[in-house]
């Protein structure tokens, strides 16, 4: 039999998928491009459960050719895959539309509604083929969906990036190249400058870029879970997604399983932390409140993204490579904005 884990964003289904397998006794895993593999004991490394080499197809022609391959099968095996959205790249190219012009609007919109096109119709071919559990990354985690996870690929082209720092300057250019352009030609190229440019992006809690978001039908058969579910209670969750697939859990496997999941709980804890202390972080910058901090360059970014278009608040950042230990130290730097927001 075929499972297929899927979400409209990344919540953790590499891990579902192999938790499936584990529990339920299986030793290998069919992967389409390598054949048969013996299954990870444990796949969870110090950001994601990569180490599960999962079937990942990308949008429905390429998950068509998956399910395909895996129905060769008997249906007392066991195989599953993990489809996700189409590449944005993949989209554009499929429209004629050069990546340098993904700053359009109109642009956007088009390869939007291509890609919820084409994930809906990859939901209802899978859902006839396989049994579907969709896992749905809730909107108002947005800033938990922006921690990026795996440099397997680029955002925007194939191949895997060699930093989160290269994948982001990716996306920053094809959406962003004319604010780009304007700040280097005045020799504003430091981070500090690069750091407040990027909190004048007006969609960035919510990054999308009018491309990313896709509005699923839900009429085909699944089993549907909030991510948080799986997250937090996902001890009780697995259990109820195996009698779902109407398999067996082998209870020595299930054992070994339960301290791996809290290991990988933890993970997910630990990127949903800003998410939880974000706004809090504001106020007591704003209302002069002591409050310990140590923030990426990516969080200090959200932050001085909500002061000035939640407060109209900018801070005094020149020479300021990374933002003091406490709130109250930033108070003392805040400036009205001048920017044009």
């Amino acid at each position: 039999m075929i499972f297929c884990c899927t979400s409209n964003k990344a919540v953790g289904c590499t891990f579902l998928d192999w938790s499936i397998h584990f529990i339920t006794g299986q030793t290998e895993f069919y992967n389409t491009k390598y054949g048969w593999e013996p299954l990870s004991s444990n796949p969870v490394n110090d950001i994601n459960a990569h180490g599960h080499n999962k079937n990942h197809p990308s949008g429905f022609n390429k998950t068509k050719n998956t399910i395909d391959q895996l129905s060769q099968f008997p249906q007392n095996v066991l195989t599953s895959c993990y489809p996700q959205p189409l590449h944005l790249d993949m989209a554009a190219d499929a429209l004629n539309i050069p990546i340098n012009d993904l700053d359009q609007l109109h642009n956007q919109k088009s390869i939007s509604q291509y890609r919820t096109n084409d994930y809906n119709q990859l939901l209802t071919y899978v859902s006839t083929e396989s049994q579907v559990i969709f896992v749905n990354g809730s909107d108002d985690l947005n800033l938990y969906h922006r921690v990026l996870r795996s440099t397997s690929r680029m955002p925007l082209s194939p191949g895997p990036a060699r930093s989160t720092d290269e994948m982001r300057d990716e996306v920053d250019f094809a959406f962003f190249k004319d604010s780009i352009k304007c700040w280097n030609n005045q020799g504003l190229t430091d981070i500090w400058d690069i750091r407040e440019r990027r909190a004048l992006q007006s969609n960035l809690i919510n990054e999308n870029h009018g491309t990313g978001e896709i509005n699923v039908d839900f009429s085909f058969e699944h089993y549907w879970i909030d991510c948080r579910s799986w997250w937090f209670d996902g001890v009780d969750t697995i259990q109820d997604i195996i009698a779902w697939l109407n398999l067996k859990i082998d209870t020595d496997r299930f054992q070994l399983w339960i301290p791996i999941y809290h290991a990988w709980q933890k993970m997910q804890a630990k990127h949903l932390k800003f998410q939880f202390n974000c706004q809090h972080i504001v106020d007591s910058i704003v209302n002069n409140w002591s409050y310990p901090i140590d923030l990426t360059f990516d969080e200090e970014v959200v932050i001085q993204h909500c002061l000035i278009y939640q407060h109209n608040l900018n801070l005094k950042t020149w020479q300021l490579t990374k933002f003091p230990n406490n709130t109250q130290h930033l108070h003392k730097l805040l400036e009205p904005n001048i920017h044009a927001v």
